[in-house]
């Protein structure tokens, strides 16, 4: 089922994002934002692993050429970096993981595209759609 809520994650965000024009932070991240909502303390470590990744990668674009694939590729190894970086240090014991390798840095890359604003809210419009589903066919979203 895990699968399927991802795929139906990417099915609704591209919906959305034809009737908006405003993309949900990306196409798969909904649906791991919803799987995981049953652990709040994982979206936000992911979230502001995301905030620092986009912060980075905007400062990095000040003494590089970052566009494009560049830029997306620069967002996915910072925040995977980052992440890193606070496993090893031992500054949180016990921290939440990151939601996937790849979210963080999706989710960076969407903030510098369309504004962080558009983004979290088109995030969560899709990611409540989506919890919705879930409870109707029976896979309970946030434990209830």
């Amino acid at each position: 089922m895990y699968y399927d809520i991802v795929v139906l994650g990417v099915v609704i965000s591209v919906l959305f994002s034809e009737l908006t024009q405003l993309s949900p932070a990306g196409l798969v991240v909904p649906g791991y934002i919803a799987l995981n909502l049953k652990s709040p303390e994982r979206i936000v470590y992911t979230l502001l692993i995301a905030l620092l990744t986009w912060g980075i990668v905007k400062l990095m674009g000040n003494v590089m050429i970052l566009y494009g694939r560049r830029s997306f590729a620069a967002s996915i190894l910072v925040a995977f970096v980052i992440d890193w970086l606070v496993t090893i240090s031992g500054l949180f014991l016990g921290h939440p993981n990151m939601i996937g390798c790849l979210v963080a840095g999706i989710m960076a890359r969407e903030f510098e595209r369309q504004g962080f604003s558009k983004s979290i809210l088109s995030l969560g419009i899709v990611v409540a759609i989506l919890a919705l589903i879930m409870l109707l066919i029976g896979h309970p979203a946030l434990g209830l």
